[in-house]
């Protein structure tokens, strides 16, 4: 009797842990998060690290994160509902928002660092962008705010996207084929795309770089007016996730690693101690960390926190090459009231579980 009694006891203790977990479930919030991408490798650890290490839900949410192809469809995810967050370069968003005055802006500040790189082939004649007129220039996608970049940097060398041929190669190893070919003279790529054609065996050279990249707003996270209004805790704790995976992230980017593997299983190695797959991912990672400042600041940095000063340095650029056509306030183009709530916590906790972490 008394067996069955404990028995009974136990499956109905179960029954309400079940019932417990499941009323948990069904409180979280659920956010669509679309990323600036078609290929969410490894170098996008501030979203599904957050997500792995289960950052989003202590805050609450159930993050579905999904590709956005470009940062210019992701803007029409966002502004068209079919995502509620997604991370973009900030150029075509501010265009669209100084010009038609979309209802779209940024509220926390990702990758700190100019990741626009234009490469060539090593034995490549080219130097710099005066010698690309007459040349073709690939890019993955055409609504890339790296076209807008490129627009600019060709201004100031006193050329036009006329003196150049633009063309869409495709991200990835189309990419990289069309710059091997010899199909394009130069690809505009970034910090971690430069890092995945390297550990893939293409060899590359990088155009020197202005002194101005090194502060400056690369990828953001956008959502709409409304969104962030309506739902002020869920951006908060979207931040606050970020933030501490940030922490996590550059503490130790080996686990950080190993923590993506665990997200997507597919593109793990079958050898979880495969050291070659480890130096590959950990390249791509490692431009991740160098692009988010995350090499150089400490753990209570103000992670997330934007600046009025770098968007009027982007909004400067976008007027001279005619692609915003009057300067506004560059307070419309963020929101930062939630920057205290972001770094709301304790790093050491995270730094400490992160360097325990195998």
């Amino acid at each position: 009797m008394k067996k069955l009694m404990k028995a009974l006891l136990g499956a109905a203790l179960g029954i309400g842990l079940m019932g417990a977990g499941a009323a948990m479930a069904q409180d979280l919030k659920e956010v669509t998060y679309a990323i600036a991408t078609a290929d969410l490798n490894v170098g996008y650890p501030f979203a599904t690290l957050a997500k792995e290490l289960g950052y989003f839900e202590e805050e609450g949410l159930d993050v579905d994160i999904v590709p956005g192809q470009s940062s210019a469809a992701t803007a029409q995810l966002l502004l068209t509902g079919r995502a509620n967050v997604g991370v973009a370069q900030p150029d075509p968003v501010m265009i669209q928002r100084a010009n038609a005055a979309i209802p779209l802006v940024s509220f926390y500040a990702i990758s700190r660092r100019g990741t626009n790189v234009f490469i060539v082939k090593p034995d490549s004649p080219v130097q710099s962008l005066k010698d690309m007129k007459g040349k073709t220039v690939g890019v993955g996608d055409l609504g890339s705010g790296s076209v807008n970049y490129l627009r600019y940097r060709l201004a100031a060398e006193g050329m036009s996207m006329n003196d150049i041929q633009l063309i869409a190669t495709g991200y990835g190893t189309p990419g990289f084929e069309a710059l091997k070919s010899g199909a394009v003279d130069m690809s505009i790529s970034f910090s971690g795309g430069v890092a995945r054609m390297k550990v893939a065996g293409y060899d590359v050279r990088i155009l020197p770089q202005p002194e101005t990249e090194r502060t400056q707003y690369s990828y953001n996270l956008f959502a709409q007016e409304d969104y962030i209004a309506a739902n002020p805790d869920i951006i908060a704790g979207l931040g606050r996730a970020t933030a501490k995976a940030t922490v996590y992230l550059k503490n130790n980017p080996e686990a950080a690693v190993r923590a993506f593997w665990s997200y997507s299983p597919d593109r793990a190695p079958k050898d979880l101690n495969d050291k070659a797959a480890m130096e590959r991912d950990l390249a791509i990672l490692s431009a991740q960390i160098r692009d988010m400042a995350a090499d150089e600041n400490a753990d209570d940095f103000a992670w997330g926190s934007q600046d009025a000063a770098i968007y009027a340095k982007i909004q400067a650029y976008l007027l001279e090459v005619g692609l915003i056509k009057e300067a506004k306030d560059p307070s419309i183009y963020f929101d930062n009231r939630f920057a205290d709530a972001y770094t709301d916590f304790d790093p050491a906790p995270i730094a400490a579980a992160a360097k325990a972490a195998n």
